[in-house]
């Protein structure tokens, strides 16, 4: 595994220098929006880099605490945000979002998520949010729309695709990653990524029992496991979760499954969905959301269409409020009623 650049809690603690850092790459990079942008090929009011710091960096303002917790490949600061209980050995939630830079909407979602949370009691709980994972892949697809081009764009700056750099089965490649390499590029050893061994360190000595990551596209809850078609041992809690936020995130337009079930029995490695509940004892989750349908042949050319619904707020407000119970500790019992 790298050490990411910068060591949790050392060069950059909380708050203050993380807030100020957040409101530099900010200022660093501002355009104007990016809704206003794009807003004549009818993608979205979607906000733009810049602007998501802006966000972030606000959510202190609620009594959220933003930390540093390294650099990307091209040296863009990782942020983390952390809610709740300050306790080291508390009981941990954490969220992952932009981990793919086209789907856009699971940023959206996390931070509408964590804007919920921060005026909100969390007792003995703390939350811990990643919201945007690969900062690199994020510039690069907000200057394709911006200059009106259509390509998808998944991986980092080093061309891996982080969501198959964790280490949870890595290298254990089903057909489909075989059949694809340069779409599914784990990198050249578990962890290698920056991006992804600065999350590994932060929680490291966590005690984390929940996680869930937004992902989107295909309107569907997933659980474990992705890298084999056999049941997990808590199976059972993970399918009643995950049918709960489906039916909270859209009645009927969301199902449940194992990951390797919905993408009809390909088994693929190095997914976080798997490493929070292999290294973790986590119970996790990977939300995808609902992609938006494309009604003009814009949208349909367009891959960030495919990826983001044109009803931003709505898909976010939706998937965020069915997520909220989960993140907060509710009991399975509370959140089915």
């Amino acid at each position: 595994m790298v050490r990411p650049s910068t060591s949790p809690g050392t060069s950059v603690p909380f708050d203050d220098d993380a807030r100020q850092t957040a409101r530099n790459a900010a200022d660093k990079h501002r355009r104007p929006a990016l809704a206003r942008t794009i807003a004549d090929r009818r993608l979205g009011a979607y906000r733009g880099y810049s602007e998501l710091l802006d966000a972030i960096e606000r959510l202190g303002e609620r009594g959220a605490r933003l930390k540093q917790i390294g650099n990307s490949v091209k040296g863009e600061p990782l942020f983390c945000v952390y809610i709740g209980s300050e306790a080291p050995k508390a009981r941990t939630s954490v969220v992952l979002a932009g981990v793919h830079p086209i789907e856009w909407i699971g940023i959206e979602t996390c931070v509408h998520l964590l804007e919920r949370l921060a005026g909100e009691d969390l007792g003995d709980r703390a939350v811990i949010a990643f919201p945007m994972v690969n900062p690199d892949g994020l510039m690069r697809v907000e200057e394709n729309l911006r200059a009106g081009g259509r390509r998808f764009i998944r991986h980092n700056a080093h061309g891996v695709d982080l969501n198959r750099n964790f280490d949870a089965h890595w290298g254990e490649r089903g057909w489909f990653q075989r059949l694809l390499p340069w779409i599914f590029a784990p990198g050249k050893a578990a962890a290698s990524e920056p991006e992804v061994a600065s999350i590994g360190f932060e929680l490291s000595e966590r005690r984390i029992d929940r996680a869930i990551s937004l992902h989107s596209f295909g309107g569907a809850v997933l659980y474990p496991p992705a890298h084999t078609v056999w049941p997990i041992p808590d199976y059972a809690e993970h399918r009643a979760w995950a049918k709960v936020i489906a039916r909270g995130a859209c009645k009927n337009a969301y199902t449940a499954l194992p990951c390797s079930w919905w993408s009809w029995g390909t088994t693929q490695s190095g997914l976080e969905l798997d490493w929070f509940h292999v290294r973790h004892g986590a119970v996790s989750l990977l939300i995808e959301c609902e992609g938006g349908p494309s009604f003009s042949f814009s949208r349909l050319t367009t891959p960030f269409a495919w990826f983001n619904p044109l009803e931003l707020s709505r898909v976010s407000a939706q998937v965020a409020s069915a997520a909220l119970p989960f993140i907060r500790g509710d009991s399975l019992e509370h959140a089915a009623t």
